[in-house]
């Protein structure tokens, strides 16, 4: 079985009083289609009104748009249905947010929950809008802040999953320095902490061209016994699955032959076809 462990739902035609079933059902459909078996659902943590804060900037704040209740309740008519689907949160680490995030996630028992960096201090690494000052900063200083921060969020405990591991090279800005040092400082972080490493093939769709993680950071990771996951990323119904072949592909030549997913929490290793 393989699961797509990483879509969200949120460019669905729902308002923040209605998740319908039917964008849910476009997900599997689109699923089957690929060879997928299950669904890991993940919004992102900072478009609800309860995330307010966590993210302490003007971006994020313009997005705590919906209601988490009305997520929680299309989480539960969802399990009642009983389709093959986790659900969970994309939640965004900053550093001195630990206990307000602790706070947020504690509001419902998610299946999982995926630990992202996507911002070095203000600077939002993947956002178009953001890339001067992005070169304000320059590329040696936002790798090194971006690995420092990827190692305090697995420090923290809170997620389960590192997620699009190299984010950084998403414009292809690929690192001026080598980064095998970075690897092994983050993986030895994930090793100790027990948590995964995510094989994300949306770097594909991106202007980078190629899947997060390089090569070079799963095969440390395999290594040293980091579980991996692997997901899409899809943000709409058509991207579910979409690269899994090249994924697998590259997660084998690193040597690994299963892939996890979760179900309360409770981590899932699945060999991969």
């Amino acid at each position: 079985m393989i699961a797509d462990q990483h879509v969200h739902l949120e460019r669905g035609p729902y308002t923040p009083e209605n998740y319908p079933d039917a964008w849910l059902d476009r997900y599997l459909e689109q699923a089957a289609r690929a060879g997928v078996q299950r669904l890991g659902i993940v919004e992102h943590a900072y478009r609800f009104h309860e995330a307010r804060g966590l993210l302490p900037n003007a971006w994020a704040d313009a997005r705590c748009l919906y209601p988490l209740e009305t997520y929680l309740e299309f989480v539960e008519r969802s399990k009642a249905r009983g389709v093959p689907v986790s659900f969970g949160l994309e939640m965004d680490y900053v550093p001195g947010a630990e206990e307000g995030i602790a706070r947020f996630l504690a509001r419902y028992p998610w299946d999982f929950v995926h630990g992202s960096v996507h911002f070095v201090g203000d600077v939002g690494i993947d956002l178009d809008e953001h890339r001067p000052a992005a070169a304000a900063l320059g590329r040696v200083e936002i790798w090194r802040r971006y690995f420092a921060l990827s190692r305090m969020a697995a420090e923290s405990g809170l997620f389960d999953v590192l997620t699009h591991p190299d984010l950084p090279k998403i414009f292809g800005e690929r690192a001026e320095e080598p980064l095998d040092a970075e690897f092994a400082a983050t993986v030895e972080v994930l090793r100790r902490k027990d948590m995964a490493l995510e094989c994300n093939t949306a770097g594909q769709r991106k202007p980078v061209g190629e899947i997060y993680p390089v090569e070079g950071y799963l095969t440390v990771a395999r290594a040293a016994g980091v579980p991996m996951s692997i997901g899409s990323d899809a943000h709409v119904p058509e991207d579910v699955g979409a690269g899994f072949a090249d994924g697998i592909a590259l997660a084998r030549s690193a040597g690994y032959t299963e892939a996890v997913h979760f179900i309360g929490r409770r981590r899932i290793a699945e060999p991969l076809p």
